[in-house]
């Protein structure tokens, strides 16, 4: 049986479920393993960060859109710290646009994005991708569900994922560090993120009502992920893991 959705959860006991939840749908990717493990051919590199494209692309306007459905609170930090997230991913603190590292990523593995819009993406990425735009359309907690918890929140404990990825790429790959820097700054960035995303369940997870399309949003977006990263099994050149 699922949550009591009656039952109002306090802030802490909320993320915890969430925190379970998330644990106990890890992906099992053979796919993700091989990489990992530095064993992936160009060829399945290639094909994965032309895969990736199109989930990373829509990245920016899903937040934004997210960001408009924001009710109003007496604590207005909670604006400028969700508010810097986006900031940061259309290129306005340190680094470039996310989107624009993505495609320089691509251009470091040899990928033009001609070749990248002549791709036909696997279903599973499309669901991901879907997924996080349909929940940052319709309302703040279900943006709150699908994109602050289920991609930005990290579980403790859990190994992060940009960081396992930069550290992949870096050591095994023979790639340099401009064309990793799409991942090298997710890596600084996603700690930060999920802290933000936290302190928004404290002020919109509040209610029974509330947490309920929180955890609707945020169920349905791990799952899509875990398919995602599944799906990728299909870039390979041999099942083998």
């Amino acid at each position: 049986m699922g949550p009591d959705p009656g039952r109002v959860l306090s802030p802490t006991e909320f993320v915890e479920e969430c925190y379970a939840f998330k644990r106990d749908h890890a992906p099992e990717s053979a796919f993700m393993r091989k990489l990992m493990a530095g064993r992936c051919s160009h060829a399945e590199l290639v094909r994965w960060a032309r895969d990736a494209h199109y989930y990373t692309e829509p990245a920016v306007p899903n937040v934004a859109a997210w960001l408009s459905h924001a009710p109003i609170v007496p604590d207005r930090t909670i604006y400028r710290a969700l508010a810097q997230n986006l900031a940061g991913e259309m290129g306005y603190i340190k680094e470039a646009e996310h989107y624009e590292l993505y495609l320089q990523f691509l251009r470091g593995l040899g990928v033009s994005l001609e070749e990248v819009r002549a791709h036909l993406p696997l279903a599973t990425t499309l669901g991901a991708a879907s997924c996080v735009g349909y929940f940052c359309r319709s309302s703040f907690e279900e943006g709150l569900g699908a994109f602050g918890l289920a991609v930005e929140m990290q579980v403790p404990g859990r190994a992060v994922g940009a960081q396992v990825i930069y550290e992949a790429l870096r050591d095994h790959y023979r790639l340099d560090r401009q064309t990793l820097e799409f991942y090298e700054i997710h890596v600084e960035a996603e700690d930060e993120h999920g802290e933000n995303a936290m302190t928004a369940v404290e002020w919109f997870a509040r209610t029974a009502e509330q947490q309920a399309r929180v955890r609707r949003a945020f169920r349905w977006s791990v799952l899509a992920h875990t398919a995602m990263a599944e799906g990728f099994d299909a870039l390979l050149e041999t099942k083998a893991a």
